[in-house]
């Protein structure tokens, strides 16, 4: 696709389309394994296929492909962003990128933050002089930026009006900045059939069970001596993500009154497998018995056919759909179905679109003309030309997504079907299918050259990093959380009474 074909697009049609057949590495036939939710189940789903309803799964959500499109631009952009120093020179980047060191962690930007610009982390966050990052200069901006005026989002995060951003903090209610998405991306698989899962653990020590009382001790470490237990981890044990146990009763943790503390997961007459030892039987996983009083638990349930109930669930697989007629007396419950395990299906699809329609909504008045022109000659040439740019940069995205390939997960690697390469269909206007091509041609061929000719009409982005850090109360925040989940005792810390939720929603924008 040239750069004249992409600028006509961009005028007068409706959406540039990608829809491609895949296959699993394994061939058709092998098993996938779709991302589980709650309840270990999968988001399946009947569709309407070539005027056929068929059984679907979902094997990588719009969300998941928005936030691997923003981590491949990320990364051709700014390709050594986990080892950026915290107090050196901004870098020059081609593309806007804001971003806050959390200590302990990776860099959060706008382009992996969950709500992009408008996420909590970003507004908790300040700027070298200390001021809240919403009420510096970029920050204000933003603020205000909206649909009829996106020249803020375009210069320091045009990322947000490709994959959409919504200010659910601004408190302004219906006023606030929503910008919808113009990419959708997502992977589903077609005609689905649900498998098993297994589980098994074969232990080389042939440790068995023998009634033994396993104790807490330390954060790395067991005994059997009961006088050698730590209190600081009475949390601890394998729920909480801890090692650490004994068999000794002089080794246990003690509690206030000096009497010995089992731990959760670690108890009198435990297995080895509390431990993480012994032997698993080779075994089929099961869904498990809930008692009908919680119904309304999302997870590990199944009914023997569709009922009127609080959740109504799908014989095939488990999933379950919300339903307002609850009718909860006739509710049957199946202990021990297999749990889903991986699905076959005839095919993966991958669909991609951006919605032109969307990118025509878009106004950019805050650019000034260039030297020596006015601003009514160029304002129609500065809209197309920021429009244009950001066009090339979701295709961009999407070759580097291509050109590294479908791996989605463990046991869902993804390849397209022979012959079928990857095409753009341009809806309405002249219409017509054109090949994609390499990341590294479409980025020289209608990238840079749109940047180019943008910038010519005064219509430029940022190319420093901007730094931030977490304000104290932030910090404080994340110190807290820590200790709560390395299990360390609520009296260590003093917590403040209340906490912000942050109030981030998707509302169909962000992820």
């Amino acid at each position: 696709m040239t750069l004249e074909e992409l600028k006509a697009a961009v005028r007068t049609a409706a959406a540039l389309r990608l829809v491609q057949t895949l296959q699993p590495i394994g061939g058709a036939g092998d098993k996938v394994f779709p991302p589980t939710y709650a309840g270990g189940i999968y988001a399946t789903e009947t569709r309407r296929i070539d005027g056929e309803a068929i059984p679907c799964v979902l094997l990588n959500s719009v969300q998941s492909e928005a936030n691997g499109l923003e981590e491949a631009l990320q990364d051709a952009f700014l390709p050594d962003w986990r080892e950026l120093k915290e107090t050196s020179d901004a870098p020059v980047c081609g593309l806007p990128v804001i971003a806050v060191k959390v200590k302990g962690y990776d860099w959060v930007t706008s382009l992996t933050a969950p709500h992009r610009i408008h996420d909590a982390i970003l507004r908790d966050s300040i700027d070298e002089n200390e001021t809240p990052f919403r009420d510096t200069g970029v920050g204000q901006a933003i603020v205000k930026a909206r649909v009829h005026d996106a020249t803020a989002f375009y210069k320091h995060c045009p990322t947000a009006l490709l994959f959409g951003t919504w200010d659910s903090t601004a408190g302004e209610g219906l006023n606030s900045a929503k910008i919808p998405r113009a990419v959708v991306s997502e992977i589903i698989g077609v005609n689905v059939v649900a498998g098993v899962r297994t589980a098994s653990r074969v232990d080389p020590l042939r440790i068995q069970r023998m009634g033994l009382t396993f104790y807490q001790k330390g954060q790395s470490g067991w005994t059997f001596d009961e006088s050698e237990a730590d209190r600081k981890y009475k949390k601890a044990g394998s729920k909480q993500g801890k090692t650490e146990w004994t068999l000794d009763i002089d080794q246990a943790e003690k509690d206030k009154n000096g009497k010995p503390t089992k731990s959760e997961a670690i108890v009198a007459g435990g297995k080895p497998s509390d431990i993480n030892h012994g032997n698993v039987t080779p075994d089929i996983d099961r869904f498990k018995k809930v008692r009908k009083n919680k119904l309304d638990v999302l997870p590990d349930i199944l009914t023997s056919n569709p009922v009127r109930l609080k959740y109504d669930v799908e014989a095939w697989d488990g999933h379950m759909e919300s339903r307002l007629d609850i009718n909860s007396q006739t509710a049957r419950i199946r202990e021990n179905v297999p749990r889903p395990g991986g699905v076959t299906m005839d095919h993966a699809r991958h669909t991609w679109t951006l919605s032109l329609t969307q990118l025509r909504r878009l106004r950019f008045p805050g650019f000034p003309p260039p030297e020596g022109q006015k601003k009514e000659d160029v304002r129609p040439r500065q809209d197309e030309a920021a429009r244009t740019v950001l066009a090339a940069l979701a295709l961009y995205a999407l070759a580097l997504r291509q050109d590294e390939g479908y791996w989605l997960r463990s046991r869902c690697d993804l390849v397209p079907e022979k012959g079928n390469e990857a095409k753009l269909e341009i809806v309405g206007g002249a219409g017509g299918d054109i090949p994609l091509g390499a990341a590294a041609n479409v980025k020289a061929t209608m990238l840079d050259p749109a940047l180019k000719e943008a910038e010519s009409l005064g219509v430029e982005w940022t190319k420093t990093l901007l730094r931030l850090t977490p304000s104290p109360q932030l910090s404080q925040l994340v110190k807290l959380s820590d200790a709560r989940v390395s299990g360390q005792d609520e009296s260590d810390t003093d917590a403040p009474e209340g906490t912000d939720n942050g109030a981030d929603g998707d509302a169909g924008a962000s992820d």
